[in-house]
Formats: structure tokens, sequence, C-alpha cells
């Protein structure tokens, strides 16, 4: 139980950094109000943030806010819990997850607060918006089983939805190009026309003026794969003219990854934005002991102007679904898991090595 109480404490420690205030500026007002504390944690180990060591203390909560930090002896509340041994630190923030429709099935995310989560970015490949009518029908199945509704068609409907219904969980999302090809060009693998691309990047566009963070890939996953590109610069461009940045979860990160990181930089360098490589790794035998030379190519890259970063999970395995190793030419236009998709994939194929192989074994090579 204690562990709940400090999980959902540091949710009060960020709701005391709200509305563009920082850590320190919600303790300089620390102790301004009387009465008693609603809570005191006593005796934690305080990580407070800003990149000093930590010390210990004790934290006193009045409502959503932090009302003093320090040593505060004989302070009056109705609840005081000895968090001797453990750390108080304000919420972390989880760099990608994808909660922002399980925050409309059961708002209190106990998955997410109950590890100190209290912040979630969101939007790799998919994202919230933007919607279509068709894209709706699509998800009838998963509406009908979980009880939710996507009546909203851009971020300021999804955000309006997401206020009304309440959230222990702060959901920050950035524009996925995936669903941005959803909405326009659909699961074909083909092009956009000149006037499709114009209008997903209108999208971006007012995607981003409607808070978006900037727009993220998932190039290893059809349709995404389908893209040129040509057509992510465009969209980067759309989103780096509102400050944004170009995430993405690289083309391939196998033994095919210098070419994932050529693209990237190019992205970088002709839409003049910021870059950020998600969950960087290297899969597959044949690309162990590789990450030093990967490595060496970002920091060339930054060496050279660029701004290329770099994220990793904090653990050493990763996991993706299997339809990551099926061809693209097995999903073009049809919907994950559904019967054609199914047929198509147990009829062997000439490859484009024009030799005939199954999906899974193409895929491997």
């Amino acid at each position: 139980m204690d562990k709940m109480r400090l999980a959902l404490v540091a949710a009060a420690i960020i709701g005391a950094c709200g509305k563009g205030e920082t850590l320190k500026d919600s303790l300089a007002v620390a102790g301004k109000g009387k009465g008693a504390y609603d809570l005191v944690l006593k005796n934690g180990w305080i990580v407070d943030g800003s990149g000093n060591p930590r010390y210990r203390g004790d934290v006193a909560i009045r409502g959503d806010r932090i009302a003093a930090v320090g040593f505060l002896n004989g302070a009056a509340a109705r609840e005081t819990l000895d968090v001797r041994g453990l750390v108080v630190a304000p919420g972390f923030i989880d760099m990608m997850g994808q909660s922002e429709i399980y925050a409309l099935i059961d708002n209190r995310l106990f998955s997410k607060i109950t590890q100190g989560v209290t912040t979630e970015v969101t939007g790799e490949g998919g994202s919230v918006a933007p919607l279509t009518d068709r894209l709706v029908v699509d998800d009838s199945d998963a509406m009908k089983k979980w009880h939710y509704r996507e009546d909203w068609r851009d971020l300021d409907g999804y955000y309006a939805q997401l206020a009304k219904q309440g959230s222990t969980l702060n959901i920050a999302t950035f524009v996925g190009a995936t669903q941005v090809r959803l909405a326009v060009v659909g699961k074909e693998n083909r092009q956009p026309t000149e006037a499709e691309l114009a209008r997903m990047s209108a999208m971006v566009d007012t995607l981003m003026e409607q808070g978006a963070l900037g727009v993220w890939t998932a190039l290893e996953y059809a349709p995404a794969s389908y893209s040129k590109t040509e057509e992510i610069i465009a969209l980067a461009k759309a989103a780096r003219k509102h400050g944004g940045i170009y995430a993405s979860h690289m083309r391939n990160e196998g033994i095919r990854i210098d070419d994932a990181l050529d693209e990237v930089f190019r992205i970088a360098r002709e839409a003049d934005i910021p870059a950020e490589i998600s969950h960087l790794k290297l899969a597959g035998r044949a690309s162990w002991g590789r990450m030093p030379r990967v490595l060496a190519r970002i920091d060339s890259a930054r060496a050279a102007g660029l701004d290329v970063t770099a994220d990793q999970y904090p653990y050493i395995a990763g996991a993706t679904s299997l339809d990551a190793a099926i061809p693209t030419w097995a999903e073009s236009g049809i919907p994950r898991r559904a019967p054609a998709s199914r047929r198509r994939c147990s009829t062997p194929r000439t490859g484009p090595r024009g030799s005939t192989t199954r999906p899974g074994a193409e895929a491997a090579s």
C-alpha cells in the first residue's frame, strides 16, 4: 500500500509543476499556505529532478500541490508516512508509450501510475489523430470490446474527451506518420499523389497547431514501410514550421541499419529538423557487436551539424509483433489478421531475387 501511495505522490509532484511552473518555482512558494498538510512523507531520499545529488528530507502535500520540502519535524498532517529508505521523486516520463486509448478505457491507468510514470509520450507511427470515418469503422470491433467511442477527428477533439473523462496520466503526442498515410492513402502499397501529399502535410500542420510534438514514423511496419523518404521529408517540414521534431522507429534495425541511419540523417538535413532515433538497437546475430560503429555514425552526424539523438530501452531485450516479419507484398491493402492476408502468406511466391519463398523465409533473409 505504501508503494502505491508513493506512486500517487509522484503524480502530485508533477501536478505541482503544471501550468509552466518548474519544481523550483513550486518550492519557492512552499510553506506559504496555512493549516495542516494533507500528507507528509518523512525521512525519504529526495531526488528532485534538478540533477543534484539526492538528499534526505520530508515532503508535504496540500491538495495537488507540494506545500513544503525540508525537515518538517512536528508538522501537522492528515496522514504521515515514514518512507525511510525509499525515494521521493517527480513522476517519471515514459518516452514511448501507447496508453492514449487505454486512458479512455480505464482512466486510472494503474500499470503506469504504480510504477511512478505520470507523463507519457505517444504517437509512434499510429496516433489518436487524424481520424476519418473509415478508420473509425476499422476500429469498431475494438470499441465494442473495450467500451469506448472514437468521437473525435483531431487532437482538439481527443483532448476534449480525455479532459471530460479525466486521467491520472498526462499524455503528450506526436503525429503518427502511419496515421496520416492511412487517413489519406489507406493501406495500399503506392505513393501519394501530389494532391494527397499536400493534404497529408496540411493535416500535420493542423495537428501541430493543436499541440503535437512533431512527426513520428514506424517505418518497419506496413503501411508506413511503403513510404518513400521524400514523403517523410514533406511531413517533417510541416512539423518543423511549428518547432516540432522528427522521431523514427527506423526502417531497419538489423544488417541494413546503415541505410536506415542514412535516411534519418537525410530527413534531418533536408527538413532542417531535430531527429530522434527511437529505441536504438541491433537485431539479429549478424548485427551483434556493431553498436560502437552505429554510435560513431551518430556522433559524426552531430559533429557535422545535424541535431540527431537516440534513446534506448532500459533493458537488454527487444520484442515486436509477428507481422514485422511479414514482407510488404503480403500486407498491401489488407487489414492485419484478415483471412485474405493469411491466404496470401500461405501461398508460395516468387521473391525479389527470383526465388520461390514463403513470406517468413523471405523476411528472414
